[in-house]
């Protein structure tokens, strides 16, 4: 006898159904109550266990947490109950999970979506203990969401986390630690940050940049201890720099790494201190004394290591050099026995003071100087620093300059005498206290004219600041991160020097923007450090 073709077809699916689909086999429960019966089943406990998650069973939590002790399936109960979303029923068997080693990296991130007050206890048993080391990271993240605004209890505890072995806990932990020490402002941390600047794990990776933006956030404690470091003052810093040797040793780094290194500097110019001032243009003047019996590995990373720290003294001054240091930085810029880097970075630092306070001194420099090959580099900064008040001096050496390699610097048909003919052109378009055609020249999308304007519009007298600012916030996210460097940077200089706290709202919308946009990481990490010291400002 023939079976129709549509009953063959029948027939066939259902056979599959009953094979292939857990909902048409007989007796599949459709309901959480039966699916909880199931539990148990040494076939069907995973099925049911998924199922009362897909369901929301939010009845059978506690029957999810009798048997979790000993379920071979722990992973895919916390993932049913994370499913669920029932946060207070689920506390037991979540404390049960933070208090096994296997589960508690699992536990800790539901933990984190629930932020229960109840779990503080558990997480704060796995992060002090060494049973669940792996969990750290979460059962940190945890924590944060649990007391998110009351942080300060955990003090000691992020401490002890922000100075464990990286190698040990994954450097991630670190990090975080370090960056809700930063959000509490904790003082106390101060001494342990600082260290934390030359912490690292075997493959390299630094805590250098989280520690940076939490000492910038917790900002006027931090500035007497670096300087006290960065002077060896024993009785102010002894503790510190005792631990920073300890540090270094354990690390692997040498005493110059942390002693003649970027990263003080670096974090000291961050605050914005004008009691550093003093301590960069120290730095700046240091002789260049190279290690001995190093191989040239060796040798090429002090090299590097110090152009950076020269770089950081100068664009430190920038924001926070005063008059007392003029003198300092004259020296430096005329001891021929220098290194070039050194002097003509210095030279900059001097035409970059804030209110134009170094221009004069970087012109009689100029003018004193017999070295021709000296004079010709000099013009770069001095012509990027020249204001409206030191330009018919400026003119008037010109006129009298003798050396055709001098000459050539400016005026001659290359794109550098090109770029100093353009910046010099602003200083007799403009007219000082002219405001508007600042604003048009910070606008005009070249980088060269661009950077000359946010640095005028930056120590002008009689400027008009509101409008100055709102130019330069408008500006900054139209500049190319990665091919105009200068420009930005001169940017968020000139709206530090004329901005206020009133101002943060600004640049943490700069910084949103950025954070949108590839190429942009560095500039994240600028903005980050600069925005809590522009909330100090008054």
């Amino acid at each position: 006898m023939r079976i129709p073709l549509g009953s063959a077809m029948g027939v066939l699916s259902l056979a599959i159904c009953l094979a292939l689909v857990p909902g048409c086999r007989k007796g599949t429960p459709t309901t959480c109550k039966g699916w909880t019966k199931l539990l148990k089943s040494p076939v069907r406990a995973r099925d049911a266990i998924k199922n009362l998650g897909d369901l929301h069973c939010k009845e059978n939590v506690k029957d999810l947490e009798a048997i979790f002790s000993t379920s071979q399936y722990k992973a895919e109960i916390l993932q049913t109950v994370k499913a669920i979303n029932a946060p207070k029923e689920s506390v037991g068997l979540l404390t049960k999970a933070l208090r096994s080693p296997i589960t508690a990296t699992l536990g800790a991130a539901v933990a984190e979506d629930f932020a229960l007050p109840e779990l503080r206890q558990p997480i704060v048993e796995v992060l002090s203990a060494n049973k669940a080391i792996k969990a750290r990271e979460n059962s940190l993240k945890a924590l944060a969401a649990i007391d998110k605004g009351n942080l300060k209890q955990h003090e000691d505890l992020l401490i002890k986390l922000v100075r464990t072995d990286p190698n040990t806990q994954g450097v991630q932990v670190n990090t975080q630690a370090a960056k809700m020490l930063g959000e509490i402002g904790s003082e106390k941390a101060v001494p342990h940050l600082i260290a934390g600047l030359f912490l690292r794990n075997q493959r390299g990776v630094q805590l250098y940049t989280p520690a940076r933006k939490a000492l910038a956030r917790i900002g006027k404690p931090a500035v007497a201890p670096l300087l006290g470091v960065l002077t060896g003052n024993e009785a102010t810093a002894g503790a510190i720099i005792k631990d920073l040797k300890a540090t270094a040793k354990k690390m692997g780094i040498f005493d110059w790494q942390w002693q003649d290194g970027p990263e003080l500097i670096q974090v000291l110019s961050d605050l914005g201190d004008t009691a550093g001032a003093p301590i960069l243009a120290a730095s700046l003047a240091k002789q260049l004394n190279p290690p001995v019996g190093v191989d040239d590995r060796v040798l090429r990373t002090w090299q590097i290591s110090q152009q950076n720290r020269i770089t950081m003294c100068m664009m430190g001054l920038w924001r926070i050099g005063t008059e007392e240091v003029v003198n300092t930085l004259k020296k430096v810029v005329i001891n021929p026995d220098n290194d070039a880097k050194q002097r003509l970075d210095t030279a900059s630092a001097v035409a970059l003071l804030p209110g134009f306070r170094g221009v004069g001194t970087l012109l009689d420099i100029y003018r004193k100087s017999k070295d021709s090959r000296f004079r010709a580099p000099l013009l770069k900064p001095a012509v990027l620093g020249l204001d409206w008040d030191n330009l018919a001096t400026f003119q008037k050496l010109l006129k009298s300059e003798r050396s055709e390699l001098v000459k050539s610097r400016l005026q001659g048909e290359g794109q550098d005498a090109k770029n100093l003919q353009a910046v010099l052109a602003i200083l007799k378009e403009c007219k000082k206290g002219d405001t508007d055609c600042l604003i048009a020249k910070l606008k005009s999308g070249d980088k060269v004219t661009g950077r000359k304007a946010a640095i005028l519009l930056a120590g002008m007298e009689g400027v008009d600041t509101k409008k100055a600012l709102d130019a330069l916030f408008e500006v900054y996210p139209t500049v190319d991160p990665i091919g105009m460097i200068d420009f930005r940077r001169f940017i968020l200089l000139a709206i530090w020097r004329l901005g206020d706290k009133s101002r943060v709202p600004d640049l943490e919308r700069l910084l949103a923007s950025d954070r949108d946009r590839k190429g942009t990481g560095y500039w994240i990490d600028e903005l980050e450090v600069l925005i809590p010291s522009m909330a100090a400002k008054d």
